[in-house]
């Protein structure tokens, strides 16, 4: 069975393998002992592999060890914890925040934990697999409203809502393979209209958009709001947060199995992203030079650090991987079930770590391959 799968993954060019990296200095890695320029990592403020940034995360690791050694209810609850949860909860003008080992985890958590079988959650259709797990995960009726269509919502809204207990709108902010930003500021004022919670994913908006997507709209979180964002992407670090109201923090605490039943986040990891926190404003201005070089350039349009290059076709979108990566590029095919069928793509992702050449040299490739 498993070997009829495998055969039929590589029949439709589905197929994935790995890449093993044997080295890594910034946006540049180390594979097959040749070196490439990596366009395609979510380390967006390039504090993950910063060798300077590294020094004072060292002093961490001597001070907090390796690991925690318990889960956060038994043992392994450290002060350093408490003091990056009051800081992530600043960034997204929350009550409180707390931390989970993932934005996996955190995603399944929040769902699974404040919806149940005699409830309702409105999901957009292009919704990263950890908030589509974390809707089954729940028992909720689930509806799928059509992406970024708050009409549709709104629709679905009006005819389910009043059937069910309790409701959920939830979205990613910025959507991981699009590259385009939710209308939080409809999808809000629907959340509070209809009483339900509003559960956004922040994951590639933390530190590349600003501090917290609802900066751009203009919103302050209400008592329904709740935001998860990571500290794995622009951070730098591991890991992930919720952040809401000081009395949802305490039911997660209490109800999201994700949390309970799993080791700490290490202390150490809590220290060093406290360390990269205040880095970001010098490093989201240096991204956002070269999200607007690579515009010029290139003509593609994100307000983001993403620019998917859709192509259509698996093999299609492979090859010109391939070739990408003949010439020195890192750029992974991204296909089904990823993305939608038909929709293969290239993702391009930004970095503050890029250099202005490295910029030039890209789009002097893609405009020869594509």
């Amino acid at each position: 069975m498993v070997e009829i799968v495998l055969e039929e993954l590589k029949k439709n060019n589905l197929y994935r393998k790995l890449k093993t990296i044997e080295e890594v200095d910034g946006v540049r890695v180390k594979i097959g002992g040749k070196w490439f320029v990596n366009f395609s990592s979510n380390d967006y403020l390039n504090l993950a592999f910063d060798k300077t940034v590294a020094n004072e995360h060292i002093k961490c690791l001597k001070n907090w060890g390796t690991g925690a050694g318990a889960s956060r209810l038994i043992t392994g609850n450290f002060q350093i914890h408490e003091v990056l949860e009051k800081e992530l909860a600043k960034l997204k003008k929350t009550e409180a925040a707390l931390l989970f080992s993932t934005g996996y985890m955190a995603n399944i958590g929040i769902l699974s934990s404040i919806m149940g079988k005699d409830d309702v959650i409105f999901s957009d259709k292009l919704n990263h697999a950890s908030i589509i797990d974390g809707c089954k995960l729940s028992k909720a009726k689930i509806f799928v409203y059509e992406h970024n269509n708050t009409e549709n919502l709104k629709t679905l809204l009006e005819r389910e809502r009043k059937r069910f207990k309790s409701a959920c709108i939830v979205t990613d902010s910025v959507f991981s393979m699009d590259g385009d930003i939710a209308p939080l500021d409809e999808l809000f004022e629907l959340s509070l209209k209809y009483d339900t919670y509003f559960v956004v994913d922040d994951a590639h908006a933390t530190g590349v958009i600003g501090y917290s997507s609802f900066e751009i709209f203009n919103i302050t979180p209400a008592e329904n709001t709740v935001i998860m964002g990571t500290l794995g992407k622009a951070l730098g670090t591991f890991g992930a947060f919720v952040a809401s109201t000081e009395t949802l923090r305490k039911f997660f605490i209490n109800k999201a199995r994700s949390f309970i039943f799993t080791t700490a986040l290490p202390p150490h990891i809590a220290c060093a992203t406290l360390y990269n926190l205040k880095l970001i404003p010098e490093r989201m201005e240096k991204l956002k030079k070269n999200i607007e070089l690579f515009q010029k350039l290139t003509g593609f349009k994100s307000k983001t650090a993403i620019f998917p290059v859709v192509v259509g076709d698996s093999q299609k979108a492979l090859d010109i991987s391939e070739k990408l990566f003949k010439s020195g590029f890192i750029i992974p095919a991204i296909r089904p079930p990823t993305v939608p069928e038909k929709t293969s793509r290239l993702r391009i992702t930004l970095s503050a770590g890029h250099t202005e050449e490295d910029i030039i040299n890209l789009t002097d490739t893609l405009n020869k391959l594509i």
